[in-house]
């Protein structure tokens, strides 16, 4: 069955949306909430990647939300190609930077990475946690994009985070 160019799988994966706390109305979030979220958006990345509940917290609720929304897939769709643009020109001249990305491991999963940045560009729905690996995977200096001693590999996060990614109908739907 189709519904609005849909198949019956995404509207039955449909909840209703998490109340994000008491003060919330039809405007949405209240602008306290929104500083905090915004203050601690790395802290709550890493929270809802270790595996929190998104919905275990007013913050958490707010993020989740944030994550999935297409602007946040897009701008880390686009972090991530900038990753490999950034290895191609450092490739092929004298290296000063105060980014010390690992040109190796980014050269290594270069496929896996621009087919992850598609994956966030594409419209199939994805998971919150699977959103926060990728904020983090970009951002924490201990990733395997920028420590080679890092506990996995580049490709290895990024098969995690790719199953991550996937929506399941135990998992509730954010926004």
């Amino acid at each position: 069955m189709q519904v609005q160019g849909r198949s019956e799988r995404f509207v039955s994966l449909q909840a209703p949306a998490i109340p994000l706390d008491d003060r919330s109305g039809p405007a949405g979030p209240s602008t306290a909430l929104r500083a905090r979220v915004y203050m601690t958006r790395g802290k709550l990345d890493r929270e809802i990647a270790d595996g929190r509940l998104c919905e275990s917290s007013a913050q958490l609720a707010l993020r989740s939300r944030q994550l999935v929304s297409p602007r946040e897939r897009r701008q880390l769709a686009r972090d991530l190609r900038g990753a490999v643009a950034y290895v191609d020109r450092m490739d092929s001249r004298p290296t000063i930077s105060a980014v010390v990305i690992d040109r190796g491991a980014v050269r290594s999963a270069r496929q896996a990475i621009v087919r992850l940045a598609e994956r966030l560009e594409g419209w199939a729905p994805v998971s919150p946690r699977g959103v926060a690996l990728v904020s983090v995977l970009l951002t924490d200096g201990l990733s395997p994009l920028f420590n080679a001693n890092s506990e996995q590999s580049a490709i290895e996060a990024i098969w995690e985070i790719d199953d991550a990614l996937e929506v399941s109908a135990f998992d509730p739907v954010i926004g």
